[in-house]
């Protein structure tokens, strides 16, 4: 079994940000405690995401803007075994998903999501965005996740990188698609909901919303069928937001069930590394 490479950038973080309480100038801290250090992955995440994650100020502006919430939103990271965690969830992966396995960055995503895939070094890799989970998440709306929902988090970006090693697809949704990106997530979803024998599409949608997609099926995807050639962040963000009219995460959920149930569960290997085209040729 090939080690996994985990590389828990947050603990230089919150280093960099306690070292920033007791008086240290905020952003040469961070810059030489956290960023240089990890210099592969700040560039990374800026690279996969750029002004929709950062804004104009890039780095340095985020960082000074969130940097008290960051701080108390990782003090409690080092207490959730998150590096032990992972590794037993991608020792489990390893003998099903195609290809190398990935580098995981136990990070920050400056809030933007729990878990993520982006470049590193021109290469696919999981990112965690360790402030977005609490030991003890409050009820309502999803936003805090526990430690454990590394249990599903990771098995999907994973299911990402395979896909896009294998069909050469890049991790910034602004070179993607529509149609590549529904199927990410699609494949994605099911790869995980077969892993762990239960579905993960709540993990992404409200109940509500997940109830109306469920009910609206044909017109969702439909809806989104007429987009499939156009891309960009502007389309990542109307189809992937949270309260997204047509979630992108239901209709490539829908279209790769579709596709198991025509070829199954033993066809989730190859669809994962099928082109889309492809996929929708197969269906009819």
């Amino acid at each position: 079994m090939v080690p996994v490479r985990i590389t828990p950038v947050y603990r230089d973080v919150l280093l960099s940000l306690e070292a920033a309480e007791l008086g240290s100038p905020l952003w040469p801290a961070f810059y030489h405690m956290a960023y240089l250090p990890h210099r592969a992955y700040f560039d990374g995440l800026a690279d996969t995401y750029g002004p929709l994650l950062m804004g104009q100020g890039g780095l340095p502006g985020i960082v000074t803007r969130l940097a008290p919430a960051l701080r108390r939103a990782l003090e409690p990271a080092p207490g959730y075994r998150m590096e032990e965690r992972v590794r037993s969830v991608m020792d489990r992966i390893q003998p099903l998903l195609p290809g190398r396995m990935p580098h995981v960055w136990l990070a920050t995503l400056f809030f933007a999501a729990p878990a993520a895939t982006i470049a590193v070094g021109g290469r696919p890799a999981i990112a965690l965005g360790m402030e977005r989970f609490s030991p003890a998440p409050p009820p309502g709306p999803r936003y805090w996740y526990p430690p454990e929902a590394v249990e599903e988090m990771v098995p999907h970006e994973a299911a990402h990188v395979a896909r896009m090693e294998a069909l050469g697809l890049p991790p910034s949704p602004q070179h993607l698609t529509l149609l590549d990106m529904v199927m990410l997530e699609g494949t994605a979803l099911l790869f995980t909901d077969l892993l762990l024998g239960r579905e993960t599409l709540a993990t992404f949608m409200d109940p509500d919303r997940l109830a109306w997609h469920r009910a609206h099926d044909a017109e969702a995807v439909a809806a989104a069928a007429r987009e499939f050639h156009a891309g960009g962040l502007t389309v990542f963000a109307r189809y992937f937001a949270a309260d997204a009219p047509v979630s992108g995460y239901w209709v490539g959920y829908s279209l790769c069930r579709r596709y198991l149930d025509r070829h199954g569960a033993g066809a989730m290997q190859e669809m994962l590394c099928l082109p889309s085209e492809e996929i929708l040729r197969r269906l009819g």
